[in-house]
């Protein structure tokens, strides 16, 4: 009886690890829609009953869509969002399975539509990139705040190798204090590239600026003095260069 008391108190321990170590990772897709066609209603209106289907199917934990504000010259002009356990990238979905969450998602639309339908998807948009992230660290302006909220500011940073851990403590330390509780940001996230490493690499970590608004975005750019880095930002600035940045705003975000 002791036996068994200890094999079962060692198994609920090891899957009590096991489940700490599981980690959300953000897989994103970035997507530059051609102009004059309606690939972005494709995406709400069909690709989003697809994607709930997933969710509900255990392949994910959601599908974000953002798209972006006022930057025609951006590399792209919409992100898709998809949080998932490290556990969920191993899920591999057969034809078959695919098939019967596209039938149930959308029953209207035979094979030979579907068929058509990606054909005509493919003219109407390039797949600039994708990316594998996680969360690093991330500040709220007070508990009544919900991330990801409306508008995201994202910079794209590349890190020099070997300075990620004094890259991340240099950023954390900027908002030690938290976020201004009367300011119009109401929050700050910090997200490190998982999937690829390298010094080519373009980026290899981005930090969020959240608004509620895009107005209160601009008010923010306006309303800022003019300043000089301090020796601590400057420190960070030889260790990292901001490549882009790009405003997206929420389209729909499911769960």
């Amino acid at each position: 009886m002791k036996n068994i008391k200890y094999l079962f108190l060692l198994f609920f321990v090891l899957t009590l690890g096991l489940s700490a170590q599981e980690k959300v990772i953000l897989k994103q897709t970035y997507i530059k829609v051609k102009e004059g066609n309606n690939y972005a209603q494709d995406l709400t209106r069909k690709f989003s009953k697809l994607a709930q289907k997933r969710i509900d199917a255990g392949y994910q934990l959601g599908w974000h869509l953002w798209e972006v504000v006022d930057s025609p010259q951006a590399p792209f002009s919409h992100v898709i969002v998809e949080p998932m356990l490290i556990s969920q990238l191993d899920k591999q979905m057969t034809w078959d399975s695919y098939n019967e969450l596209r039938n149930d998602a959308l029953p209207e639309m035979t094979n030979q539509d579907w068929r058509i339908f990606m054909e005509d998807v493919r003219e109407k948009r390039t797949l600039v990139a994708e990316s594998i992230f996680i969360t690093a660290n991330e500040v709220k302006r007070d508990e009544e705040v919900n991330l990801p909220d409306d508008i995201g500011v994202i910079n794209f940073m590349k890190v020099k190798e070997g300075k990620f851990k004094t890259y991340e403590a240099l950023e954390a330390a900027l908002y030690s204090k938290g976020l201004n509780k009367k300011g119009l940001r109401t929050g700050w996230s910090l997200a490190k590239r998982v999937d690829r490493h390298g010094k080519d690499l373009y980026w290899n970590y981005m930090t969020v600026d959240w608004f509620s608004k895009y107005s209160d975005y601009i008010k923010t750019r306006v309303n800022t003095p003019t300043w000089d880095a301090s020796k601590d930002y400057v420190k960070m600035m030889d260790i990292r260069d901001l490549r882009e940045s790009v405003v997206i705003k929420k389209v729909m975000m499911l769960e």
